[in-house]
């Protein structure tokens, strides 16, 4: 048995058992190498639920949805290892119970899906802990290293050209499974925080805030990058982020779910080489 039909078997019993009230996974696309995403609320419909090297979404932003776990009922979700990093982070932020979600783990290996054992957000300590040696696509690591080694100077120009192109349409905030603010900070104009407008201070202040707060947080899934219609790098900026966070504090974001905040958390063997 494959391992779509073995995972399309699980969920079929997970509801027929009432052990759960919504299965979140994948479907058909729009084309055939795309997947959007499906809920499954009954057995009957498990047959809709694909499971390939195409299904790179992190479904796991559908967990804060509100009112989804506000009765107290479990759900079973679809997630890669970046998309169980991320309920880790959530369950941190106080933002989900992890008891409350049944994870039906996979990854992409040479280009097929395999299945992961566990079903409980604990079971994934070990392989989350393996991944901090893992980094970016050789494509982008590459261009990361190339930035690595520039000046200030050019590394501000770089950014100042990349940045330019954006439009402001948000499409990164909207995929991202940390922005679940119910309002966010840009949206606010009593009083307006940060520039709407989609110029040279509007969009810098907009892009690295949001880098900002994403440091020590951001589990490299991807999802700004594929959803970016401008295709600003934005993984090469959180990813940098993510790098001093765990080069300073040793913090690999979302090894668990008692994980304390990188930037929330005060410790007395804090290094303390950003004070003059």
């Amino acid at each position: 048995m494959g391992i779509q039909e073995q995972y399309r078997k699980e969920a079929a019993e997970l509801l027929s058992s009432g052990a759960v009230k919504l299965v979140i996974g994948y479907g058909e696309g729009t084309t055939a190498d795309r997947r959007r995403p499906v809920f499954i609320r009954s057995a009957e419909y498990v047959g809709r639920l694909v499971l390939d090297a195409n299904c790179v979404a992190n479904l796991s932003a559908y967990l804060v949805q509100e009112g989804l776990l506000s009765d107290g009922k479990k759900v079973a979700a679809f997630l890669k290892p970046e998309g169980i990093r991320s309920m880790n982070i959530l369950a941190a932020e106080a933002q989900l119970d992890p008891e409350q979600v049944v994870i039906l783990g996979f990854d992409i290996e040479a280009g097929q899906a395999t299945s992961l054992s566990g079903r409980n957000a604990s079971d994934f300590t070990a392989l989350i802990g393996s991944l901090k040696a893992s980094g970016l696509s050789p494509e982008l690591q590459k261009e990361a290293d190339r930035l690595e080694h520039m000046g200030s100077a050019d590394r501000f120009e770089y950014w100042k050209a990349q940045f330019s192109k954006c439009i402001k349409c948000y499409a990164c905030r909207q995929v991202c499974p940390m922005c679940y603010c119910r309002r966010c900070i840009v949206d606010v104009n009593q009083p307006q925080w940060i520039n709407t407008s989609s110029h040279t201070l509007g969009n810098f202040e907009w892009n690295i805030i949001r880098a900002f707060h994403l440091a020590g947080r951001c589990v490299a899934c991807g999802g700004c990058d594929r959803s970016c219609p401008v295709n600003i790098p934005l993984r090469l900026i959180n990813h940098r982020m993510a790098k001093e966070a765990l080069d300073t504090f040793g913090h690999f974001a979302g090894e668990s779910a008692d994980q304390k905040p990188v930037l929330a958390t005060f410790r007395q063997d804090d290094p303390e080489t950003f004070i003059l």
